[in-house]
């Protein structure tokens, strides 16, 4: 677990010793991604650093490392679980490696194979190698982006670190908006890739490598591709086999580490086959943790006690108050890069200081519900079509109009308009809306007088790639593309990196994703049953209540919050006077949102809730 920074210059303006300084300073902006070990490297050209705690053996690995002749170094962040095999590749072919670290294999890898070691890579990270000879920088990142990495380039310069406020701090990169993220960001409530929230740095896409020449040129290149190529020959019994074999693979790998390890217990599917495979694997208890709310609604302690029941794990309970998320909310917020107002960052930071206090790596059921179809909002076209069914005018004249009289704050309501709204849209509307959690489009140019909307066509484009593929196929392509690397990746590494715990996602792994989009969807989706496969193939490690409990989310009542805790700050920022000095914001149409959430007309927390991370962070990085 790391941050790596650095910073490439294509004159001789600065000396080794001001890059060096330079990357000191960047380093100490992220010093919660490795209190431990700092390494720094610096000549005229370049001036690489990084942050380290110690996950897997790096015996002699201390970073940056070097290649046996001193013609290139490496920092990176990230852990690769089939390194030892890559390891004894490299040795028959007549390496020598000086450390045991997985550092060193990505080097050498790289050495021996070029940007192809990227393919033979299993794991996350993001890395940078320097070529002292050729004068050539590669920088990549991982398939699915659960590592992050900012670059920002110009005719004299690249920068590049693990979080943005490392460039930031730098001084050397203007911090101006870029309006495409703004209207990004206010529709999705986060910002993917490539944009970022300022107009000069940019994320690097996941899946793509960039390489940097000595006079300034770049170039970014994709290296992984993920296709749905389904095999009518395998049956469902023999998807199950796959799935079972790549699924404990890819645990299993996860599990090697050389500090106390532990895992993410929701009371979820996901969470609970990755601690019950956990269970299979290891001679001894695991470890377990599950958060405890005061708020019954967002608890789900009970259901994660059913499944450290059946798989007789070390399970811990951490009680948290909601005076305690409360205390932990300014902190937070003020350590996030950029705008980013998936609520339930707080709840995973929450868990993530707790259970830091007794492992450093946790293992979390992350991307099931992209891969295996677990989202609430892949049941749309069945209740669309139910609807449709319905005669017009009980459906306009009765039942439409009795909505509107019903009280907005109820979920039950919410979701029959989400689906009332959405089914009458076609597949590609259908996915932007039931992806864009923040403003609608309508709303966002009343917020935001004269803004761009129009700025989602990547969502088109993804939908379109897998054009054989059927239209669920395609849906969770976009998921993959785009919700899973711009809001559930980012909300785990930062939540769990500020409290410097290492998160690792078994159903990440390329096999088990790539596998996810070869099943025919019939296997996951079908009516309202939902991961179909997923639950079946692991069946016998999971508790029975488990398949008669509703679906939750791992959330936090920021609605209540608005109303109080958080509402004399929430009407600071909606002030006439500061949105005045900003020029961004209607302040009548703030009000009225304000106005109908207070008054219990419409729950308009999501859209608040967006607002008002938007805010403190203006004023933080902008005021």
């Amino acid at each position: 677990m790391c941050g790596i920074n650095g910073i490439i210059q294509f004159n001789h303006k600065r000396t080794a010793g001001d890059l060096r300084n330079i990357v000191h300073d960047m380093n100490e902006r992220i010093i919660h991604r490795g209190p431990d070990d700092e390494g720094l490297f610096a000549d005229e050209f370049c001036s690489l650093g990084m942050r380290r705690l110690s996950i897997i053996d790096l015996a002699g690995g201390n970073q940056p490392i070097w290649n046996p002749d001193h013609t290139k170094v490496i920092v990176y962040n990230g852990e690769i679980y089939n390194f030892k095999v890559l390891r004894e590749e490299l040795i028959k072919a007549g390496y020598s490696f000086r450390t045991n670290s997985d550092t060193e294999v990505i080097l050498l890898g790289y050495e021996e194979y070029g940007v192809e070691i990227l393919n033979k890579l299993e794991g996350m990270f993001a890395f940078v190698i320097y070529d002292l000879n050729e004068k050539k920088w590669i920088l990549a990142r991982d398939r699915t982006g659960e590592k992050p990495l900012y670059y920002h380039i110009d005719p004299e310069k690249a920068i590049f670190a693990s979080e943005l406020k490392s460039i930031t701090a730098t001084g050397l990169v203007k911090k101006e908006i870029d309006t495409t993220a703004l209207s990004q960001y206010f529709q999705l409530t986060y910002i993917p890739a490539p944009l970022t929230i300022f107009t000069g740095i940019r994320k690097l896409p996941p899946g793509h490598y960039m390489v940097i020449d000595a006079d300034g040129g770049s170039e970014i290149k994709q290296y992984w591709h993920l296709n749905s190529e389904i095999d009518p020959s395998i049956g469902y019994e023999e998807y199950k086999k796959k799935l079972r074999e790549a699924l404990i693979s890819s645990v299993e790998r996860r599990m090697i580490s050389d500090v106390p390890i532990g895992a993410f217990l929701s009371g979820g599917f996901d969470s609970s086959i990755v601690v019950g495979i956990m269970s299979l694997l290891s001679p001894g208890k695991v470890n377990t943790f599950t958060v405890s709310f005061d708020d019954k609604i967002y608890d789900e302690s009970k259901l994660a006690e059913l499944v450290a029941k059946k798989n007789n794990t070390n399970h811990t309970v951490l009680k948290i108050s909601e005076e305690e998320i409360l205390g932990n909310i300014p902190d937070l917020l003020g350590n996030i890069d950029e705008p980013f107002a998936d609520s339930s960052l707080i709840a995973v930071n929450a868990i993530s200081k707790k259970a830091r206090e007794y492992v450093k790596v946790v293992l979390t059921g992350d991307g099931g519900d992209e891969l295996f179809a677990g989202y609430n909002k892949y049941l749309l076209p069945y209740y669309g079509n139910r609807y449709k069914k319905i005669p017009k005018f009980l459906r306009k004249g009765v039942i439409e109009k009795s909505l509107n009289l019903l009280p907005s704050k109820s979920y039950r309501v919410m979701g029959i308009r989400k689906v009332i709204n959405a089914c009458g849209l076609d597949e590609v509307e259908q996915i932007r809306y039931m992806m864009s959690l923040g403003f609608k489009p309508d709303e966002l140019k009343e917020l935001i007088p004269g803004i761009d909307t129009e700025t989602m066509d990547f969502i088109s484009e993804q939908y379109a790639f897998l054009s054989s593929a059927d239209a669920q196929t395609r849906t969770q392509y976009v998921d993959v593309k785009t919700v899973l690397e711009g809001d559930m990746l980012p909300k785990v590494d930062r939540a769990s990196m500020f409290a410097s715990l290492e998160t690792r996602v078994p159903m990440l792994d390329s096999k088990v994703i790539e596998l996810a989009f070869d099943t025919p969807t019939e296997y996951k989706i079908k009516g309202k049953n939902r991961k179909i496969i997923l639950k079946d193939t692991f069946r016998d490690l999971l508790p029975d209540e488990l398949f008669r409990a509703p679906k939750h989310g791992f959330g936090v009542p920021v609605s209540d919050w608005l109303e109080n805790s958080l509402k004399d700050q929430l009407l600071k920022y909606s002030d006439e006077e500061f949105l005045r000095s900003q020029g961004l914001f209607s302040a009548d149409y703030i009000g009225k949102v304000i106005e109908q959430h207070m008054t219990h007309q419409i729950d308009r927390f999501s859209t608040l809730w967006s607002f008002y991370v938007f805010q403190n962070w203006y004023e933080r990085e902008m005021m």
